[in-house]
């Protein structure tokens, strides 16, 4: 039975990817953001350091983990790659799914991705402090919308009510309609996030820089490094 879901998830994913519009459109740098739940995070995480070999003949360059603030057993992989479309191709690729999803113990993951336009520094640390806060924004112009974004405090978004400490905005887009602006920055105390993220006053910000729908994810981080 789990061959043969596995199976039926790998024919749909190769269906879907030919199917996307927006492929032919991706062969540049970008970051795609993995989230799903594991059994075991240590198991996890060995699996995947056993494939960075296979991620870097693959384009891949760097990655980062994070454990979602939630649940203790769902994690967030985020990977930075040189080709968007092959980076895809091969995230979702039978060989890769069954070698760190199903041995590893996890469950299907979520697929975000963006076109990198202010991508993410990376840089090898075992062990990472404070969070990380990754929001999916559907917006009706993304020109109008990153006008917005890149004027507000000057790109620092130091907005009232901010009970943390905010930096490395980092972001990325994906054509579409509605468009998809995908925003990650770090944030010094990630469980003070959502209140301020969920916010009326964020809301009103959103609704006026034309975001249509969101959705965010947070995670403590662990680890990061180089491929």
């Amino acid at each position: 039975m789990k061959k043969i879901i596995f199976i039926t998830f790998a024919l749909f994913w190769t269906a879907s990817a030919c199917r996307d519009p927006f492929n032919s459109s991706l062969n540049s740098p970008g970051t795609i953001f993995l989230k799903e739940k594991v059994k075991n995070i240590e198991n996890f995480e060995t699996a995947f350091l056993n494939e960075c070999s296979n991620l870097k003949a693959q384009g891949f360059m760097a990655y980062s983990l994070h454990r979602d603030l939630y649940d203790p057993h769902v994690i967030i992989l985020i990977l930075k790659c040189s080709d968007l479309e092959k980076g895809l191709m091969f995230t979702r690729s039978p060989a890769f799914l069954e070698t760190m999803y199903f041995r590893a113990g996890a469950n299907i993951p979520t697929f975000w991705y963006g076109l990198d336009v202010t991508d993410r520094k990376f840089d090898n640390q075992s062990h990472m402090s404070g969070g990380i806060v990754i929001a999916r924004n559907e917006v009706r112009s993304y020109k109008y919308w990153k006008t917005c974004f890149d004027q507000e405090s000057g790109g620092k978004h130091n907005h009232p009510g901010r009970k943390y400490k905010n930096s490395n905005y980092c972001h990325y887009w994906l054509p579409g309609n509605p468009e998809v602006a995908i925003v990650t920055h770090d944030a010094s105390d990630v469980t003070k996030a959502p209140v301020f993220m969920t916010s009326d006053a964020l809301d009103c910000v959103m609704e006026a820089t034309g975001v249509v729908g969101i959705e965010i994810w947070y995670g403590f981080n662990l680890e990061q490094g180089i491929l």
